[in-house]
């Protein structure tokens, strides 16, 4: 969490840093730890980390 922005956004950025939200503007996945993107999955109900590349296995349909 960020108390103050102004001093946050005015602050300086690294190189490494200007990388990973490059990449992760590119993805469209969220930036943050495994427990940030967790916590997000539970408020959005989606698969918001990365995932193995590849078609995904049709989910078959139980018919009761």
């Amino acid at each position: 969490m960020v108390g103050d922005w102004r001093k946050f956004l005015e602050g300086e950025v690294t190189a490494e840093e200007i990388k990973q939200l490059r990449r992760h503007e590119r993805t469209g996945r969220p930036f943050g730890t495994a427990q940030f993107i967790s916590h997000l999955e539970r408020l959005t109900g989606r698969m918001l980390g990365k995932m193995k590349p590849g078609p995904k296995e049709a989910r078959k349909v139980k018919n009761n």
